[in-house]
């Protein structure tokens, strides 16, 4: 049937066809013989194949252009989290794989057919054929309709996810109304919540503070939290990192010096610690800090009062000093490399932050936090499928929150739907340069995803309780469950504690 005849044929459906460019889903139709007499401007755009070269063509030549020939699976295969969205719209899917285009199936069982298919790029559609019928009972053409189920369920996992967050949002809102704090600090863990109580006791008085914490825990941030917090909050606030001024700059950088203390002092200037007179300063990795100059910071914190290089006279300055490091200093006094008179001032009031795998219930809420702030900076509207979140709150992040926040980032960039699926987050952990698979790069099934996530929270409660009944009872499974998931899983049973 050539063009013409079919436009013919389909006359009495012609506004169908017209309005069809309108849809913003995928949209085709076949004759009985497989031949592709239309697709919309959504198709085209989905597969990025003009309609000149998909009209005329047979469906199954099309399909290894755009690359979805044998991707469809059964219903059972598909996203377990789909189940309810795909069951309710009462479409007869199929639950036998096959690798038979929908449509043609369609023209054989002269009945709807509907199929779950897997793209190369991971994705998961939902591809609905219907045959339309003559006055004889003939099937004219086959219409099909293809719906991105990440779609569908996104609105759900989306939903699923903000209630969460509001949950604890809401929890953490309270929290900070119940105690008068306006903070920055953002999670919901006892951890977090006790480092916020912790700083609303000791920000208002001017006592030195040492924050330490593995790199890339927010040591600046607690530092600025305090600062805010305090009575010194109109002042000043400024930050020096010791590691990244030069020892022959930093004494000078800190305390000033006069003109003529060398060359090319032709005029005196302020040092930082001047600078925060009546505020606060924040010295970041104090534990690089040279030794010679140790003595005349520890004269700041004693008389508050500093010398300018080259000067004469001292300058009294009021200053409160909080000191920042993810170096242990007693081992660097033992060593001799860090003074303990200097250490015992400057550690006053100690803040300890824990790593970001010890808190995991924030990991969420900072991804989120940090979602929303890339949304608003590259005017985007990504979000996160509620799987992508398990991921995230099951990875380990050596870099902690800086490391989680980098990571949001790129996923913002780089994806080019506005869901965060799982397997992006996976392309992310692995080092992938892009995390929007392309037709020949290795994809992971939402099976692989949820038994790489099941067998890392097995191996990691073994590790943690070394028994498995107690792993069983922190996982919520019974024991004879969580052995024969391990097994399942590649968990060899001489790894496995004995009860």
């Amino acid at each position: 049937m050539n063009q013409q005849e079919f436009l013919e044929k389909i006359s009495p459906h012609m506004d169908s066809l017209r309005f069809s460019d309108l849809i913003k889903q995928p949209i085709h139709f076949i004759t009985p013989d497989g031949i592709v007499q239309y697709v919309n401007q959504a198709w085209v755009d989905e597969y990025k194949l003009p309609a000149n070269e998909a009209v005329s063509r047979h469906i199954s030549s099309i399909d290894e252009v755009v690359r979805t020939m044998n991707y469809y699976v059964s219903f059972e295969e598909a996203y377990s989290s789909l189940r309810e969205n795909i069951q309710s719209f009462s479409y007869n899917y199929i639950d036998v794989p096959s690798n038979i285009p929908a449509c043609l199936q369609a023209v054989h069982q002269r009945r709807e057919v509907t199929v779950v298919s897997q793209m190369p790029d991971g994705g998961l559609v939902l591809v609905c054929s219907t045959p339309i019928f003559n006055d004889k009972q003939e099937i004219i053409f086959v219409l099909t309709q293809i719906q991105d189920l990440s779609l569908c369920a996104s609105l759900r996992d989306r939903l699923d996810l903000e209630v969460r967050e509001n949950r604890r949002m809401r929890e953490e809102l309270q929290y900070l109304r119940d105690n008068q704090v306006t903070t920055s600090l953002i999670g919901s863990s006892k951890a977090m919540a006790a480092l916020r109580s912790y700083i609303s006791m000791i920000a208002k008085s001017d006592a030195s503070v040492l924050i330490t914490g593995e790199s890339g825990v927010g040591k600046e941030v607690v530092a600025k939290e305090i600062y805010h917090q305090s009575s010194r909050s109109e002042g000043p606030f400024i930050t020096v990192n010791c590691a990244a001024i030069p020892e022959s700059l930093l004494e000078s950088e800190l305390f000033g010096y006069e003109k003529g203390a060398f060359t090319g002092a032709y005029k005196s200037k302020m040092g930082l610690f001047e600078v925060a007179n009546n505020g606060t300063i924040l010295l970041d990795e104090i534990g690089e800090f040279p030794l010679h100059l140790q003595p005349k910071l520890l004269r700041v914190l004693q008389e508050r009062e500093i010398r300018r290089v080259g000067g004469t006279k001292s300058i009294p300055i009021d200053v409160r000093v909080i000191t920042a490091t993810n170096r242990n200093l007693i081992t660097q006094v033992e060593a001799g490399s860090f003074r303990a008179d200097l250490y015992y001032r400057l550690n006053v009031v100690p803040i300890q932050i824990a790593p970001l795998r010890d808190r995991r219930e924030d990991i969420a809420l900072l991804a989120s936090n940090f979602l929303v702030s890339f949304n608003k900076k590259y005017k985007t509207s990504k979000f996160f499928l509620s799987q992508a979140v398990m991921l995230l709150e099951q990875h380990d992040w050596p870099g902690n929150v800086r490391e989680l926040e980098n990571v949001v980032e790129r996923l913002v960039i780089v994806s080019s739907k506005n869901a965060i699926t799982p397997q992006q987050v996976l392309m992310v952990f692995s080092g992938r340069l892009n995390v929007d698979a392309t037709p020949d790069a290795p994809v992971m099934s939402l099976k692989e995803v949820t038994a790489q996530l099941e067998k890392r929270m097995i191996t990691e409660a073994l590790t943690n309780y070394k028994s498995t009944y107690k792993a069983a009872r922190v996982l919520g499974v019974s024991q004879s469950t969580l052995v024969r998931k391990a097994k399942a899983l590649g968990i060899r049973r001489e790894e496995l504690p004995e009860n």
